[in-house]
């Protein structure tokens, strides 16, 4: 095999392969990307990586001497050539599979595999085709993958659960502690419905691609996978069986309580409570947050053995009274992926024991759209709700 690329090129083909190729498995064959020239299309190269989970492939395009299919420790291939310069970069394996990557004088030689030694990948192909603009995937992700668990023992915390039913895509994201959801409007009349879990770990890799674009991408379902066609990238993971959380039954159909409130003062004066509640040197193991609404007024406060802190800001309540605590990180983590645009907040809460929705203002009625307890569906475009769990504390 003799192979030149251009270096960028092979970069921007190689950068993702790495998020995907595992680097912490004895099977050396998915620790590596297949790089098999020529591709589908003469004059390109196949570029694939497979963890046996979830993979990547995209095709880029090469100068051929002598074609060939190979395997190459992906960290090592992108390593080496990020050192070397910008230009043509020639990759030759020789018959004991002995690779030399070399540009002008600079050469690096490393081992490689036969590209036979990579495993068996899926049918990339499904029955349910759905096509939209990138930033419409980007958005509805961004809003709930941050509530995806990470190797949770409960394996459908670990993904994200896809609802497409009435040319609408619902996206829910849940790690015990808290729900993220959020509705967008998909574009065309014949979508058909369906409901899979697609794991965190792969969504991750996919929003790094997709741009704030009106650039179309298609997501394609199968039996046992997804498969996002973004350009030239196209990225497939086996879907997470077992049953979904019934999170109507969860949110709360009705509240004593609600809270209008500026979203970045809320958010504001959270991340300056961090300050305290994230303070491990300080001896505070317990991120704790307490909230007392009071009239027209959020006051908060928290202690640790490191300091303290209080603040308050201005609100627009209707309701009673309550003072309720929480995990401050997951209050933040929520008012740093609401929105641009949503510049109030709605806070439907009802005892110190159950937990507080947000949505935002404008859209008042997202929950009651969300459990079906009310709502007409044209009224709401693009929505979103986080349903966040209380800490009990000390009295």
């Amino acid at each position: 095999m003799k192979v030149s690329f251009n270096r960028d090129v092979l970069i921007s083909a190689i950068t993702p392969a790495a998020g995907i190729a595992s680097i912490k498995n004895i099977a050396s064959n998915i620790e590596g990307v297949l790089l098999e020239c020529p591709g589908e299309i003469e004059g390109t190269c196949r570029v694939t990586a497979y963890d046996m989970e979830k993979g990547m492939r995209t095709s880029i395009p090469c100068e051929i001497e002598e074609g060939g299919k190979i395997v190459v420790k992906t960290q090592s291939l992108l390593q080496i050539i990020r050192a070397l310069p910008e230009g043509m970069i020639d990759i030759s394996v020789d018959e004991n599979y002995r690779a030399v990557i070399s540009q002008g004088k600079a050469s690096f030689e490393i081992s490689v595999m036969p590209g036979e030694n990579f495993p068996q990948l899926p049918l990339l192909a499904g029955d349910r085709n759905y096509t939209m603009p990138q930033h419409v995937l980007r958005d509805v992700v961004t809003r709930t993958i941050y509530a995806v668990a990470v190797n949770d023992q409960r394996a459908v915390f670990n993904g994200a659960y896809f609802k497409i039913e009435n040319n609408r895509l619902m996206i829910i994201g849940c790690d015990g502690n808290r729900i993220a959801i959020s509705h967008v409007q998909l574009p065309g009349e014949e979508n058909p419905d369906a409901s899979v879990i697609v794991p965190g770990r792969l969504l991750g890799e996919v929003l790094r691609m997709i741009r704030d674009t009106e650039e179309d991408m298609t997501v394609t379902l199968a039996r046992k996978h997804i498969i996002f066609t973004i350009g030239e990238y196209v990225y497939f993971t086996r879907l997470i069986e077992g049953e979904y959380i019934d999170y109507n039954r969860i949110l709360p159909k009705a509240h004593g309580t609600e809270v209008f409130v500026a979203t970045d003062l809320l958010r504001g004066a959270l991340e300056r409570a961090t300050l305290v509640t994230e303070d491990k040197l300080g001896g505070n193991t317990k991120p704790l947050i307490k909230l007392e609404f009071e009239g027209n007024l959020l006051k908060m406060s928290s202690v640790s053995a490191g300091g303290s802190i209080y603040d308050e800001i201005p609100v627009a309540k209707t309701g009673n009274d309550l003072t309720i605590g929480f995990n401050c990180r997951l209050l933040v983590e929520a008012l740093r992926n609401v929105p641009d645009g949503a510049d109030q907040l709605r806070l439907c809460l009802n005892t110190p024991l159950m937990g507080v929705t947000i949505e935002e203002a404008g859209g008042s009625g997202t929950k009651e759209y969300i459990t079906g307890a009310g709502a007409a569906d044209d009224e709401f475009k693009d929505v979103f709700l986080d349903y966040i769990m209380p800490i009990r504390m000390n009295k």
